[in-house]
């Protein structure tokens, strides 16, 4: 029992692992915001990911709350803003 349970646990821990090259070359779109602090779409391309925070200029900018795929097709990505701590959702395009 205890070796399924470790099992389990450890592929949660791979599958929830978010890779910077997930999010770079790729456009995101605005899936669910709850202010006006995000736009539509939005791209990591000039911005540094480290653990669970995006880096603009050397500057921390956002937190990374959940990355998530659905039906392994869409991926999700939900980001806090630092600053306002506001959130936003946006779906991989």
């Amino acid at each position: 029992m205890r070796l399924l349970f470790f099992l389990i646990f450890c592929f949660l821990m791979l599958s929830c692992k978010i890779d910077e090259s997930d999010l770079h070359n790729t456009t995101w779109k605005i899936y669910k915001k709850n202010s006006y602090d995000f736009g539509d779409m939005i791209s990591f391309d000039d911005m540094v990911v480290k653990n669970d925070t995006i880096f603009l200029n050397k500057e921390p900018i956002y937190e990374i709350i959940e990355y998530r795929n659905r039906y392994f097709m869409d991926e999700f990505i939900t980001i806090k803003n630092l600053k306002t701590q506001n959130s936003a959702t946006y779906i991989k395009k």
